[in-house]
């Protein structure tokens, strides 16, 4: 974890409320608890420990894929819609020590999905790749006429050779129309990145962003 601290700074998108991660089991409990009752204000206990237990279950699967954050949103939309969404964050192991024949071959990759968009960028931090997608939860997968919901999901991967990792940023959300607007927040993210020197943390050089005209285009010109 100190790795993450001295080298990696990450700015979460505002709005979103941190799962505890980097807090150990007890704390998480207590944060996990103070955010159920943040959401259920004046609900019920019942209301308040339902969103416990699937915030927890959330935090467990964040901790077993190795992410070193995870975070969701839930707010309200100015057309008095409530809009979500959740965000991971990892780091896996980054072996090519050159960051655009990384995004070569995880753009080659992650174009064999047929059900991919992929799309590569740049940012401070150097080059990466855009992946978006949608997908269905399914609550029981072993029953197929068990409840499920459309999601959409967009991951940003970026090459640290620095740090020797890859950086994986994971967003889903079933508020299918604020796509785009989540996709800004985490473009913000990638841009705002900095990898600490000897002196502190300072950014990489690297190009701006363009922006689209439509929701397709805000959510690939995001990213440059």
């Amino acid at each position: 974890m100190s790795a993450l601290t001295t080298e990696l700074h990450l700015d979460v998108p505002g709005g979103f409320h941190s799962l505890g991660l980097d807090l150990d089991d007890e704390e998480r409990q207590e944060q996990l608890w103070s955010i159920a009752e943040e959401v259920w204000p004046h609900g019920t206990d019942f209301q308040r420990e339902v969103t416990f237990h699937s915030y927890r279950e959330m935090a467990d699967h964040a901790l077993a894929e190795n992410s070193f954050y995870a975070g969701f949103c839930l707010d309200e939309a100015p057309d008095g819609r409530l809009t979500t969404a959740s965000l991971l964050a990892r780091l896996d192991p980054l072996d090519e020590p050159d960051a655009e024949l990384s995004v070569r071959g995880l753009f080659e990759a992650l174009s064999v999905n047929d059900n991919n968009t992929v799309e590569e960028f740049r940012v401070p931090a150097g080059p990466g790749v855009l992946v978006l997608c949608g997908i269905e939860w399914q609550s029981d997968p072993s029953d197929a006429t068990a409840p499920s919901l459309p999601l959409a999901r967009a991951d940003v991967y970026l090459p640290l050779p620095r740090m020797q990792r890859l950086l994986v940023l994971s967003l889903t959300t079933p508020s299918l129309p604020d796509l785009p607007f989540y996709v800004s927040l985490l473009s913000k993210t990638a841009h705002d990145l900095t990898v600490s020197s000897g002196a502190g943390a300072v950014p990489l050089p690297g190009d701006g962003d363009e922006r689209g005209r439509s929701a397709v285009d805000h959510v690939r010109a995001d990213f440059g």
